[in-house]
């Protein structure tokens, strides 16, 4: 985590041993656990690692923005390993989501952590001893269940005994002979052990974000975790519970259950946070770390290499991420409804008026940025072709997250700016909300006296966007829950696009296979002499293969095979 201070991470690196045959690395056996764990900087650096362990940027752990293996975007990069995931590529062997060696390394510090706390002062101070052991508990239950959700959301699945498997539970550092017997528990026990994580952490943490000049709870300390974070961890953790990939099993009744349980956990946060925050359409969100809007975050500091990676060519990037004409008319109209439906669209003017996400997550032609106005058509600066290999392959370019004040010209003083990882957001805590309170009551309902149904929560996030008067809404309501959660899903693909969400969203949906093997499309633009443009759409630009099997994930095989088979494998893998 970049905002926190690191004085012992150095130090604590070189004491692991990164060995693949095990669920957990050693320590160096050189210094016995009571010398290592009796120092009260290194044990203070096993929360600090956790937190440095979480990518800094949205493209740091995949190589890039994991929508380019979803139906919302490619990339032009022919290299990099989101090409082969998005087209049946995962293997146990290959898949860029491969974090089960990081994850199990995390919990096993934070085990040990947890156990010698007791046993250890963590300040010279008694007071300042009692806020910092205080605040570090809750830090390492909550980085304990983020680091188990992550193995779940990546690792979950049906095994050849045809139950819903999760990860093997680890909660106190076990010996080789311990470890060497442990095999998967069930998906519900997961669940259980992390909800509980949260619950115990919400215990500890902080009620407010850091702020002020305290040493404990001052500015110094933004980026940990506090009492938000947790809540939309949970809040998460309980939507996926409920999903459909996760329900194969459960009765009408239970389902129903765990969807309530879902909205309740999202209304909580909501409350925490109080009224959504206004985004401007300067895409001020997407470059002040410190936005309203922001629960939880990683810092990368100053850096130029987002936009150096996808500026479009006439800025000098490399055009790397391509947003798919499915994402584009995805994104409504001004009145609310979709493109295929609204008067306000015009085929010959197709991006105007629209839904003012668009504008800040797309970079279509004629768009200015970065001083320039984007020449995407056929013979245009930003054209694809062989003497401008950099361009866009789907005739867009991303516009989210990328800075327009950095300069990575040749021959002038670059400059950088500052980015950061929204790990949790408000509009996803609202998303989240109405995608349960939907599937537990319908789009209308407020059983529970909550103050807010699936309707309202989500008129609250398509008012912001500038969408007024909003009918659609109020139709699909009417029409019930199967047409509302097509709206919520929709929703959710555009608020959160390129924030690493779809390519989940879409699994633990279970969307059918014909929507997940539709290749990408883009659009060919071509100038007419009346300096007006034509649009060509159903570009074919990269194909999509998805078999039932892959809704999960496969285990890494080393996992498999260091354990002689005691932990299983996804079927189909």
């Amino acid at each position: 985590m970049k905002t926190i201070k690191i004085y012992y991470f150095i130090a604590i690196l070189g004491l692991f041993i990164y060995g693949c045959d095990n669920l957990e690395p050693e320590f160096d056996r050189s210094l016995t656990d009571e010398q290592l764990w009796s120092d009260k900087d290194f044990t203070l650096a096993a929360i600090t690692e956790a937190y440095d362990q979480l990518p800094a940027f949205y493209t740091d752990e995949f190589g890039g923005f994991l929508d380019c293996a979803t139906d919302n975007a490619v990339t032009n990069d022919f290299n990099s390993n989101l090409i082969p995931a998005g087209i049946a590529g995962i293997s146990q062997m290959n898949n860029p989501l491969n974090s089960w060696e990081n994850a199990y390394r995390q919990i096993r510090t934070l085990n040990q952590f947890l156990e010698i706390l007791p046993n250890i002062d963590l300040a010279i101070d008694p007071a300042l001893n009692e806020q910092v052991t205080k605040r570090s508990t809750g830090e390492a239950y909550f980085l304990r269940a983020w680091y188990q959700f992550e193995l779940l959301s990546r690792f979950a699945g049906v095994d050849e005994s045809g139950e819903l498997m999760g990860y093997p539970i680890v909660l106190k550092p076990l010996s080789e002979d311990e470890l060497a017997g442990i095999t998967r528990n069930s998906f519900d026990e997961c669940m259980d052990q992390i909800v509980a994580d949260i619950d115990e952490s919400l215990k500890y943490l902080p009620d407010d974000q850091y702020s002020s000049n305290d040493v404990v709870f001052g500015e110094q300390q933004v980026g940990r975790a506090y009492k938000l974070a947790a809540l939309s961890l949970k809040s998460r953790v309980l939507l996926y519970a409920a999903s459909p990939a996760y329900t194969l099993e459960k009765t009408d009744s239970e389902i129903k259950d765990l969807w309530v349980k879902a909205a309740m956990a999202a209304n909580e946060a909501i409350q925490n946070i109080g009224n959504l925050p206004s985004i401007n359409t300067n895409g001020s969100l997407y470059k002040d770390p410190n936005h309203s809007e922001i629960i939880w975050r990683s810092f990368q500091g100053d850096s130029n290499t987002p936009e150096r990676e996808n500026f479009m060519p006439s800025l000098w990037g490399n055009g790397r991420t391509n947003p798919s004409q499915q994402l584009v008319d995805a994104f409504p109209m001004q009145d609310g409804y979709p493109i295929t439906e609204s008067p306000l669209y015009d085929p010959a003017d197709p991006y105007k008026s629209r839904d003012k996400r668009f504008a800040l997550s797309v970079i279509y032609n004629t768009a200015s940025f970065g001083g320039k106005v984007a020449e995407i058509y056929e013979g245009g600066n930003d054209y694809a072709s062989s003497a401008q290999p950099r361009a866009t392959r789907t005739g867009y370019y991303l516009r989210k997250f990328i800075n327009d004040n950095v300069n990575v010209v040749p021959g002038e003083d670059y400059s950088s700016e500052k980015h950061y990882y929204a790990f949790f957001r408000c509009a996803e805590i609202w998303l989240n909300y109405a995608e349960a309170a939907n599937e537990a009551w319908g789009p209308t309902e407020d059983i529970l006296g909550l103050g807010r149904s699936a309707e309202t929560t989500l008129a609250e996030l398509r008012s912001r966007a500038g969408i007024s008067g909003d009918t659609y809404l109020t139709e699909q309501a009417d029409a019930g829950k199967e047409s509302f959660r097509t709206l919520v899903q929709n929703e959710r693909r555009i608020e959160l696009c390129f924030e690493n969400h779809r390519f989940f969203d879409v699994r633990r949906w279970m969307l059918p296979l014909d929507v997940l093997n539709e290749g990408v499309k883009g659009v060919k633009i071509t100038k007419n002499g009346d300096n007006n443009f034509s649009f060509e759409y159903g570009i074919n630009v990269e194909s999509r293969k998805f078999e039932s099997y892959m809704y999960y994930n496969p285990l890494p095989e080393q996992v498999i095979y260091a354990s002689k088979s005691a932990i299983t494998q996804n079927k189909g893998w």
